[in-house]
């Protein structure tokens, strides 16, 4: 396991950089630089050659989904899952409103919740959290935290109180110091018409729902904004920047996508260490701007005059985002998803040095990342839901 207490302690480095061939790989290094006490790490080149580069096993090793079977095999709309130390799989089913439970070959076990208001039910089941031998799960009609142990025991709830200004803020993730991260959405009355990036409020909670600190404020989404007469209506930007977030132990990275930098805070939101590569941003191409402008013509045809007057404003922009989903792993390293494609994803150490790239096929969306496994959700051309574990094989 990484030793994550040593992040902080980092002073000046002069990281000299490495220079190794293996076959046509040339791997030039990271430089690592200290600015005022912030760790700044550069990656220019990935440290993998084809003979080193992670990869995942040919086959999954455990798969749960069937297109027609038991009721109890077929997802929908799966929320979230994670692998206990066991190797039981446990997802968050949202189109039962159920957490259920597999045993490590992906057999059936055992459902909990279920739609409802009561005790440990759910009116829209979300993201699951582990901390230590307990489970917690986001419900975000209710605006409650269930609590589960890992043996499927339900504990206890708690609300999530609404800060001063009388907003809802919904939870990003667990520290390791037991509190819950917490997003609050912008509330202006007064927005900008046109291409618009408000900032979010972050928070910290304890795990009784009550807010304990601020942790900071952080760029939202870019989308374009319309106005009525006593209204306003907004839609996502093409190509738009986004924010990620990913938490491991008692720190987060935190990326807006507008380059490529990527952010390590702790807990209370103190920025240690930057990670950067030298690379543009991804150019919108010229196919793609006429198949955006050809999709755009025909919803313009089918929109009442509202929607058609913001539409009409929208335009692409140069580039695309650096990139998109984050991931850390168990063992402290970074994975951050291509934009175009969630199947590419680029890995960086625990110090932030770059590796390599991971390829993934298919559909899929990667929820958890272990020391030797990746668990996702793929979807086929049919849209049927399968959740396979993948071994993740480190030459």
């Amino acid at each position: 396991m990484i030793d994550r207490s040593r992040w902080p302690g980092i002073s000046s480095l002069a990281f000299i950089a490495l220079s190794a061939c293996t076959g046509n790989a040339t791997y030039t290094g990271s430089t690592v630089t200290d600015s005022a006490g912030i760790v700044i790490v550069e990656s220019a080149a990935q440290q993998w050659t084809d003979e080193t580069r992670w990869r995942l096993s040919a086959e999954p090793l455990v798969s749960i989904g069937v297109e027609e079977g038991p009721e109890e095999y077929q997802l929908y709309r799966v929320r979230s899952a994670v692998r206990l130390d066991d190797g039981r799989i446990v997802l968050a089913n949202h189109g039962t409103s159920e957490l259920r439970f597999y045993d490590p070959t992906g057999e059936f076990l055992f459902a909990r919740g279920g739609e409802g208001e009561g005790p440990g039910e759910f009116r829209s089941i979300g993201m699951i959290w582990r901390l230590a031998d307990s489970l917690y799960l986001f419900d975000f009609q209710l605006m409650r935290v269930a609590v589960y142990s890992t043996s499927g025991d339900f504990a206890r709830s708690f609300l999530v109180r609404t800060t001063p200004d009388g907003a809802i803020p919904a939870p990003m993730g667990v520290f390791a110091n037991r509190h819950l991260l917490m997003q609050r959405f912008p509330r202006d009355a007064e927005l900008s018409a046109g291409l618009y990036r408000d900032t979010s409020l972050y928070l910290r909670y304890d795990l009784d729902g009550e807010s304990v600190d601020t942790v900071g404020r952080f760029a939202g989404s870019e989308d374009y904004i319309g106005r009525g007469a006593d209204f306003t209506f907004s839609t996502d930007a093409p190509y738009g920047r986004r924010s990620y977030f990913t938490l491991l132990g008692n720190r987060f990275y935190y990326g807006s996508s507008d380059s490529w930098e990527i952010e390590v805070r702790t807990s209370d939101g103190m920025l240690e260490r930057l990670l950067r590569r030298p690379i543009p941003n991804p150019p919108v191409t010229a196919e793609e701007t006429e198949e955006f402008h050809e999709s755009l013509r025909e919803r313009l045809t089918r929109m009442s005059s509202m929607w058609r007057d913001l539409y009409e404003q929208v335009t692409l922009p140069e580039t695309k985002p650096a990139y998109g989903k984050l991931l850390a792993d168990v063992e402290g390293n970074l994975w951050a998803a291509g934009y175009d494609d969630e199947g590419v994803w680029t890995v960086f150490d625990a110090e932030g040095r770059l590796l390599g790239n991971v390829e993934i096929e298919g559909r899929v969306r990667v929820i958890e990342i272990g020391s030797d496994y990746l668990l996702g959700v793929w979807q086929d051309e049919l849209d049927v839901e399968r959740a396979f574990l993948y071994g993740l094989v480190k030459p």
